[in-house]
C-alpha cells in the first residue's frame, strides 16, 4: 500500500516535469522529492515517470495514478473549503499538512476510526497500536489545523463538527487511492481489489448472489463484502466514502440529494399467505376480503408499507391492521407459515418456499405498486474497477 505523504511531490513532478522544479513547489529537497518517488513506484510495483534529459514524462501507470490523487486532493480541498465557511479567514491553519494528505496512512485511518468509535482504547485495539499513538495522532490534526475537532468526554471523545467533516473528507480521499492502488495493477496486468456493498432487501435474494459468483469467478483475485442496514444509514456511509453503492429498491429524488440513482430491473408488490390459508382456496380475490386480515409489515414509512397502503386506498380500504411489524425477512416467513398472518413482498424474497409450495401468492395484482430496483452511487463518484465489475453484472442480470 502507498504511503499518501508522498502524493504530494509525485502530483508536483507530474505537473513541472522536473525534480528540480518540483522541489521548489513543495519545498522540499530534490533528494526527498526523488526518494517519494522511487517509494511510490517500489509501493506500487511499477514506473510512473519515463526519465528523459529534458524532464520526466508520465507512465501509463502514472497517468491512472494522478488521475485518483487528482480526485483525493479535491476531497482534502472540499474540507478546507469547509473550514473556511466555518471558521473564516482567520483561527485555523489553511496549510495543514492533513489537507495535502502529508502524513502517514496510519495515522489518517487512525483519525477516520477515532471519530467512529469515539474511543481511543477500541481505535488503539483494531489498528493494533497504543493508546498514547491514537493521542499523539488526535493531537497532530489539532495542533495543526489550530482548532479543536473533538471534545473530551468521562467515556471518550464526541467529534466536532470540523472534526467529523474531515473524517468524511480523508475517508473519502483514501478511498480513491485504494482505487488507484487497484487501478494500477489491473494495468500491470493483476486485476485485484475489493468492493463494498450496502444491501437493501431487494437486492440480495437474487441479483447480487449470482453478481458476486460471476465476478469472483472471473477475477479470483477481487473479493466483495456487503453492508446490510437501512436506507438512511446505508446512504450516510455511501455519502462518507465506506461504502461503494447501494443495491434496491430505488428511492424519489428528494430522498437522495447528492446521490445518482440507475434503474436495473422492476418489482411489484404480491400478497403471500402460507399454503392452506383460507383466503389461498380462493380463485379470485377482492378487496373487501382483505378487511379483517392480520398484517405483517415493515414500518410505517418503509416503501414497501407506503406502497401498500397507497394500493389498498386506491381499492377504497383503509390502512392495515397490522398485527406484526417487522422489515426482518426471517421473522416474517417465520409466521406467515405458522399462522394466518399475510404480507405484502416481491415474491423472489420468498421465491423456494412458494416454489416448494409452502407459501401462495394470493389473486389480487398490485400494479400500482411497481418500483424501479437498481444501484445509487454518489453523484460526484468515480467507482473502482471491481466496483464497475460489479455493477456491470447487476446490470446484465437484472435485464434478463
Amino acid at each position: 500500500m502507498i504511503n499518501p505523504k508522498h502524493l504530494r511531490a509525485f502530483v508536483a513532478v507530474a505537473q513541472t516535469g522536473t525534480v528540480v522544479r518540483s522541489s521548489r513547489v513543495v519545498r522540499r529537497a530534490q533528494s526527498a522529492v526523488t526518494r517519494s518517488i522511487r517509494e511510490l513506484e517500489r509501493d506500487l510495483g511499477v514506473t510512473l515517470f519515463e526519465r528523459r534529459p529534458l524532464g520526466m514524462l508520465l507512465t501509463e501507470f502514472g497517468h491512472a495514478l494522478l488521475k485518483r490523487v487528482d480526485r483525493a486532493f479535491a476531497e482534502m480541498n472540499a474540507a478546507k473549503q469547509g473550514f473556511a465557511s466555518v471558521c473564516g479567514p482567520s483561527g485555523w491553519n489553511d496549510h495543514a499538512s492533513v489537507f495535502t494528505l502529508s502524513m502517514s496512512r496510519q495515522r489518517l485511518v487512525a483519525y477516520i476510526e477515532l471519530i467512529e468509535n469515539q474511543h481511543m482504547g477500541v481505535v488503539a485495539d483494531h489498528l493494533g497500536i497504543s493508546q498514547p499513538a491514537v493521542s499523539q495522532a488526535l493531537r497532530e490534526f489539532e495542533v495543526g489545523l489550530g482548532v479543536n475537532l473533538v471534545t473530551r468526554t468521562p467515556t471518550g471523545i464526541k467529534p466536532t463538527a470540523l472534526g467529523s467533516l474531515l473524517a468524511v473528507h480523508i475517508r473519502r480521499a483514501l478511498s480513491e487511492i485504494r482505487a488507484a492502488e487497484a487501478e494500477v495493477s489491473a494495468l500491470n496486468g493483476a486485476i485485484s481489489g475489493d468492493v463494498t456493498v450496502g444491501t437493501l432487501s431487494l437486492g440480495r435474494t437474487r441479483l447480487l448472489p449470482r453478481a458476486i459468483i460471476q465476478l469472483t469467478e472471473s477475477y479470483p483475485n477481487l473479493s466483495v463484502r456487503t453492508v446490510e442496514g437501512s436506507f438512511d444509514h446505508l446512504s450516510t456511509l455511501l455519502r462518507g466514502g465506506d461504502i461503494d453503492f447501494i443495491l434496491g429498491a430505488l428511492r424519489p429524488p428528494e430522498h437522495v440529494i447528492g446521490l445518482v440513482g440507475e434503474t436495473i430491473t422492476h418489482d411489484v408488490l404480491a400478497l403471500v399467505v402460507r399454503q392452506g390459508h383460507p383466503l389461498s382456496r380462493r380463485k379470485t380475490l377482492q378487496p373487501a376480503d382483505l378487511l379483517d386480515v392480520a398484517w405483517v409489515l415493515p414500518q410505517p414509512g418503509a416503501p414497501t408499507r407506503d406502497l401498500l397502503e397507497t394500493a389498498l386506498r386506491i381499492r377504497g380500504l383503509g390502512a392495515p391492521s397490522v398485527t406484526v411489524q417487522t422489515a426482518d425477512l426471517a421473522i416474517t416467513r417465520g409466521l406467515l407459515l405458522e399462522s394466518d398472518m399475510v404480507t405484502a413482498v416481491s415474491t423472489h424474497l420468498f421465491q423456494r418456499e412458494i416454489d416448494a409450495g409452502d407459501l401462495v401468492v394470493l389473486p389480487l395484482d398490485l400494479p400500482e405498486t411497481r418500483r424501479g430496483i437498481g444501484i445509487l452511487q454518489r453523484a460526484t463518484s468515480s467507482p473502482s474497477i471491481a466496483a464497475r465489475l460489479l455493477m456491470e453484472n447487476l446490470k446484465a442480470i437484472g435485464r434478463l
